[in-house]
């Protein structure tokens, strides 16, 4: 019998070199505040399979998670360091979160307060599609981002279905910050 990587069409292999690094939008804290970043991980694509491979990290139990149509949770924190997988729905993540206005449960992101050691408001929104629309790390633990979290809606006429993975200790992925901001 012929060993199994004989049987790996020749293509996997030579995909796995050419691959691109694996860039995903993370929610971090900087200066206690949660930011958007878009992270590269350090991950080198293996070809096994028939697939090339990424490993993410050291994770424990995944959650698979429901919430439902448009839910808005406001201010808000990675209950655990975690890479989250939307199969159905839409989030849109606001970071760092807003001043509460008093006029709607909904943010501008014109708040004002940006320039005042407080970095700059960005944008993500996540739903099923692409790896940079339907993967995040979410970072942002409350111990870290003291000053301001990240503002959640999940705008969606349907619910969200989340598949959430806790990196074990909540250490993350070994990475490189690319840029502020989601990943584009």
């Amino acid at each position: 019998m012929r060993p199994h990587s004989a049987l790996v069409p020749l293509w996997v292999g030579h995909a796995a070199a050419a691959s691109p690094p694996l860039n995903i939008t993370a929610l971090s804290s900087r200066s206690g505040y949660s930011v958007l970043e878009c992270w590269q991980l350090s991950s080198v694509p293996v070809a096994y399979m028939s697939a090339v491979n990424y490993a993410v990290g050291n994770t424990t139990m995944a959650t698979w998670s429901r919430i439902e149509p448009r839910t808005t949770v406001g201010e808000a924190w990675a209950p655990h360091l975690q890479l989250s997988i939307v199969l159905n729905g839409l989030i849109r993540i606001t970071a760092p979160s807003p001043r509460p206005n008093g006029l709607s449960n909904s943010v501008c992101i014109a708040d004002g307060l940006a320039g005042k050691g407080r970095p700059k408001t960005e944008v993500a929104y996540a739903m099923p599609g692409t790896l940079l629309s339907s993967v995040l790390i979410a970072a942002d633990l409350k111990s870290a981002s003291t000053i301001a979290g990240h503002f959640t809606e999940f705008p969606s006429d349907e619910p969200t279905i989340l598949v959430q993975v806790p990196f074990v200790d909540d250490s993350a992925p070994e990475h490189t910050v690319l840029h502020s901001g989601p990943c584009r």
